[in-house]
């Protein structure tokens, strides 16, 4: 599969962004948009790096924040450990966003928790903009998603 196949089956799940980063060079080789890639930016005033945020050491427990896609998330599960495959779920109100380190590239996933509505789905609407507009459940929803659906495969590939 190439790299925008691997983008567009994360898409698939529900992910909104998505961006494949290439370790060798920081070439951004998989994106769903030319606006989501690693940028600078400021939060207050600080300046953040997207690509000093992937070189960051994901393992240690005192980096307790993760920015992407000019956001900054809490990480609340992290996965794995300095030598082997690293993986971080964050999340910030209803903004989740899930983030691998491989061998050779780094995987940014960013979707959205879905709303709790409480009014009763209208049997007219159209399906299409419903299931695009769905969602996930939680971070660990979306995190066991991309895991046993792009992640699992991109580990198993020696990725």
């Amino acid at each position: 599969m190439s790299w925008q196949q691997y983008v567009q089956a994360a898409q698939g799940l529900g992910f909104n962004k998505v961006t494949i980063i290439a370790r060798a060079n920081y070439q951004t080789v998989g994106m769903t948009a030319q606006t989501d890639i690693a940028t600078a930016w400021k939060d207050g005033d600080t300046d953040v790096n997207e690509n000093q945020e992937i070189l960051d050491d994901w393992t240690d427990p005192k980096k307790r924040t993760f920015c992407f896609y000019q956001k900054k998330f809490n990480i609340i599960l992290r996965e794995g450990d300095k030598d082997g495959v690293n993986k971080i779920v964050c999340a910030a109100g209803n903004d989740i966003c899930l983030a691998a380190q491989f061998k050779t590239i780094w995987f940014i996933a960013y979707g959205v928790k879905k709303s709790m509505s409480m009014k009763k789905p209208d049997p007219k609407a159209d399906k299409t903009e419903e299931k695009k507009a769905e969602g996930f459940a939680g971070a660990q929803q979306a995190y066991t998603k991309i895991c046993g659906t792009v992640w699992d495969a991109l580990e198993e590939a020696g990725v």
